[in-house]
Order: structure tokens, then sequence, then C-alpha cells
């Protein structure tokens, strides 16, 4: 039987291989190409990076998962020649990214009172500019989806063996992360190019199919992942668990097949 392997080094060992396959996983999202035409709509396009932000989050949580997420996005910007020469909306891109991250991992942490926060602080902060203010329906989804999830939260029946209620919840964690990353960019995108309420309410009708889409994606792969792979390849302790039930097993085996007929034959032999 092969020894005991430290419990501490096959954290290590795994969880230094997780968090390298999350930024290998997110920089070559990042060249996956846009979609456009979303369910027949012309003029929506889907960046599929922020899907990758969000299930980052959920995946590897709040700290970890936005640190992947910005190493993963900024090492593709990088490779792209003139990355440091461009406009600031785009060098800004890989925190806007981060910021699904940390709302998404938060949420799935169970720290809603905190990601709630942020999310409502950047639709408070939208309002704070004009043009927040002239395209006052631009952050509509945004509060239905807040709205809803709060709903959710307060009469969902939280059983950890429905996989319905599971499933519902990342989604909405996924929707949140996106949208945060949605709103900010937006925020960004209207200081630094200075565009007008017209530019925000020709969309207005449009992002909703979008997010949704993205954060589907990440739901989907998020609901497998903690349904299958991680129970099954990344539980630590479940290894351990598994090294410390096989030798226990041979140990009971050694014990009656071997030690205790022994035991008996010298209590035959003292008796005769």
């Amino acid at each position: 039987m092969p020894p005991m392997l430290p419990k501490l080094k096959i954290r290590k060992n795994v969880s230094f291989i997780y968090l390298l396959f999350g930024i290998i996983l997110t920089y070559f999202s990042s060249y996956l190409p846009d979609l456009t035409g979303v369910i027949g709509i012309d003029g929506t396009r889907i960046s599929s990076i922020v899907a990758f932000g969000s299930l980052n989050g959920m995946l590897y949580g709040p700290v970890w998962g936005a640190l992947i997420s910005f190493i993963g996005l900024f090492l593709h910007e990088l490779n792209n020649p003139g990355y440091i020469s461009r406009d600031a909306f785009r060098m800004l891109s890989p925190f806007f990214i981060m910021l699904a991250s940390v709302v998404s991992g938060l949420i799935v942490n169970r720290q809603q009172k905190a990601a709630l926060s942020i999310f409502g602080a950047l639709i408070f902060i939208w309002y704070l500019f004009p043009v927040g203010r002239e395209a006052f329906f631009y952050p509509w989804f945004h509060i239905v989806v807040l709205i809803a999830f709060i709903a959710f939260e307060k009469n969902s029946i939280k059983s950890i063996h429905s996989r319905v209620y599971i499933f519902v919840s990342l989604f909405f964690a996924a929707l949140i992360g996106i949208l945060s990353d949605h709103l900010v960019g937006s925020i960004a995108y209207a200081y630094i190019f200075d565009l007008n309420a017209e530019m925000f309410n020709s969309v207005i009708l449009l992002y909703p199919f979008e997010r949704v889409v993205l954060a589907l994606s990440a739901a989907f792969v998020a609901f497998f992942f903690f349904s299958i792979v991680k129970e099954i390849i990344l539980s630590s302790e479940d290894i351990e668990e598994d090294f410390s039930r096989i030798r226990s097993e041979n140990m009971d085996d050694y014990l009656y097949n071997e030690v205790l007929p022994i035991i008996e034959q010298k209590d035959d032999d003292r008796k005769k």
C-alpha cells in the first residue's frame, strides 16, 4: 500500500493546479469571438470573457476569482500590441471583469449584503451623472434583477438537496455579477467618451438579452462543476478520507485474517 500523503501537501498541489487552470482558461477565453445577432436580434453582441469573469467568482470566490480574472485578461491585453497606448476604457477593462468576479463570488459565499451593496451603489452612481439622469430608464433591468433576487432569497425554500434552488442561485449570482460589469462599464464609457443619453437609450431593450445569455452560460458551467467535478476531483479532504478508509480496511483485514488466527492457535495449544 502506498504511504499516506500529507493533507497539507495535497491541498497545496491541488490548489495550485486549480488556480493555474483558471488563469489559463480565462486567458484563452478572451480570444473567443464576440457573438452577434443574439437570438435573432440585430445589433446585439456578447463578449464571452464577461461570462468567465462571473464564473471565476463563483468557482474561486471573490478574492481569488477576481485575481484570476484580472491576470487572465491582463495577460491577453499585454499580448496585443499597443495595449499601453490604447484608450483608458480599454485599459480599465480588466478591472470591470474583476468586479463581476467579486460580486458573483460574494453571492455564492453567502455574503449577499456585501454583493448587493456594491450592486446598489453602482445603480446610485449611474444617477449621479447628468447622462444617467437623462437616460433614466437605462438600468431598469438591473433594478428588476435586484428586486427579484431579494424576493427569491426571502421566499425560497433553501434546501441543499434542491438542484433547482442551487441552479437559480447560481444564475442570480452570475447575472448580478455580469450586470455589475455592464453598469460600471457603462458609467466609465459615458464619463470617458462623454456620450449622450440617446446612445444608452438605443440599447435599453437589447442588453438584457445579452446578459441573460451570458449568465445562463456561466450558471450551467458552475452548476456542472459544483455537482460533479469539484466533489470528485478537488476535495482534498475526501482524498484524505479515502486513504484513511482504505488503510483502516486493510488493517482490519490483516487483524482478522492474520493476527486473530495466530492468537486462536496459541490459545488452542495452551488448552492442549
